[in-house]
């Protein structure tokens, strides 16, 4: 039965009859089945616990972190205990918010997947690759897939970042450059790819040797990836140093890729990239015989949805395109 602020009366063999009284909200006794607080407190506390701040939970659930201190401080006050030490620009969660936060962490994952199976035919698929990836090679590829599964829809996004999918949860699956040897924790490899030289039809049919010619190359930010650079293509093509005032270099490798395009030198680029435009004929390769051996591209799901049609359906036409590639 279900009781609020009730006096329950049990006997016992040859006692007298004691009451006991229960306060409690909703409480079903006998079932055991306590009432929970709201579930806004609990999602907002269970953010902060995660993220480690009111503010990154607050942009997260999108609200104030006014707010989220609010749900917090109220659910303590619920509950009786404190839930965070509280210090000057950071919280750590008590034994007891460590404790709640666990088990609210395992209990909106469950919910979600249950919701992301229920939305298992939903349309739309998020995608997160990185610029290059997403420039040169998805985007032109996209209406194949769509045309296989046309009752969903890509949305692409381009980022280097590194993702966490049990934190980044808008996005289904995300694509990203790293060392062909990186930990399997880094995704599955999807394919590993190889460098070399080209250019533009009219830019090689000036007869440029490569003392004479412009280089384009990418400033590759990450330094924990090995360099692949015009230095390692001479070495492995036996040339000497080169002039460095004929180096252009770009931050991105697309920017690469449009400047060889547009005639303005030999680009040192993924071979996976161009390959449309060198099928085109817009770009031509220049010593095929050289190459680089690059990094790989790797795919990342998360535990939520790594599991749904729509993400096998692309994670399978994915494969397939690269392998025919």
């Amino acid at each position: 039965m279900d009781v609020s602020a009730s006096t329950i009366q049990s006997q016992g063999d040859g006692d007298k009859s004691k009451e006991s009284v229960y306060r409690c909200v909703k409480f079903t006794c006998f079932g055991a089945r306590v009432s929970l607080p709201s579930l806004s407190a609990l999602r907002a506390f269970e953010a902060a616990a995660r993220l480690g701040s009111f503010k990154a939970a607050a942009e997260a659930l999108h609200l104030s972190p006014t707010a989220v201190s609010h749900h917090v401080r109220g659910l303590e006050e619920q509950l009786g205990v404190s839930l965070f030490v509280r210090r000057t620009r950071a919280i750590a969660p008590t034994e007891a918010g460590l404790q709640l936060s666990q088990a609210a962490t395992r209990a909106f994952s469950e919910l979600e997947t249950a919701v992301a199976t229920l939305r298992d035919n939903e349309n739309r698929l998020t995608v997160s690759a990185t610029p290059a990836f997403a420039t040169l090679w998805l985007a032109p590829r996209i209406d194949a897939f769509e045309k296989r599964y046309p009752d969903l829809r890509v949305r692409l996004l381009s980022s280097t970042e590194t993702v966490d999918m049990t934190r980044d949860r808008e996005v289904d699956i995300a694509i990203r450059y790293s060392a062909a040897t990186t930990d399997a924790d880094e995704g599955d490899v999807l394919v590993r790819e190889s460098v070399a030289a080209f250019a533009s039809p009219a830019y090689l049919a000036a007869g440029m040797s490569i003392e004479t010619a412009d280089r384009l190359a990418t400033r590759w930010p990450a330094s924990r990836l090995a360099p692949i650079d015009w230095p390692a293509w001479q070495a492995q093509a036996g040339v000497g140093p080169l002039d460095d005032a004929r180096l252009r270099t770009f931050a991105h490798e697309q920017e690469v890729v449009q400047a060889a395009l547009a005639g303005k030198g030999i680009a040192l680029v993924s071979e996976l990239l161009v390959r449309d435009m060198v099928d085109r004929g817009w770009l031509v390769a220049w010593r095929p015989d050289i190459r680089i051996s690059g990094h790989a591209y790797r795919l990342i799901t998360g535990p939520l949805n790594r599991h749904t049609r729509r993400v096998q359906r692309f994670t399978s036409w994915l494969q397939d395109a690269l392998a025919d590639d």
